[in-house]
């Protein structure tokens, strides 16, 4: 394997490792910064968006705040977050472990990750 190469697959391995750790902490600490009883929670953040947009889900409120989340249930807000940043602690642990970083894996770390920094909001 050519310098490069090994380069490569280093730089984009830390980059898994950094996820890793960024799902690890969400895992954590979503309940109680964003989840139903956090300190800006989520849920009220996104029915105030979707207040803002006359109701609806459309391309407009999905620009604004871009998230997975408007499509899942809302009713256990809790265990959404948990699920998203286990899924995605799941994965990168996978991509880390087993080398296998190819665009469906690293692009369901994105939507995961843009997912919950999203609903995250500006202190």
């Amino acid at each position: 394997m050519c310098p490069s190469k090994v380069l490569q697959k280093v730089l984009e391995m830390s980059g898994v490792g950094a996820t890793l750790v960024a799902f690890l902490v969400a895992y954590h600490q979503n309940k109680q910064l964003i989840g139903e009883k956090g300190l800006l929670p989520c849920k009220l953040y996104l029915q105030n968006v979707k207040k803002y947009f006359k109701g609806k889900i459309n391309l407009d409120a999905l620009s604004y705040a871009p998230t997975i989340i408007w499509f899942l249930d809302w009713s256990d807000m809790d265990g959404t977050l948990d699920y998203l940043s286990l899924l995605g602690l799941a994965t990168s642990a996978f991509v880390l472990i087993t080398g296998c970083a190819n665009m469906v894996l690293m692009s369901l770390l994105w939507v995961l990750y843009l997912s919950l920094v999203n609903v995250g909001q500006i202190w």
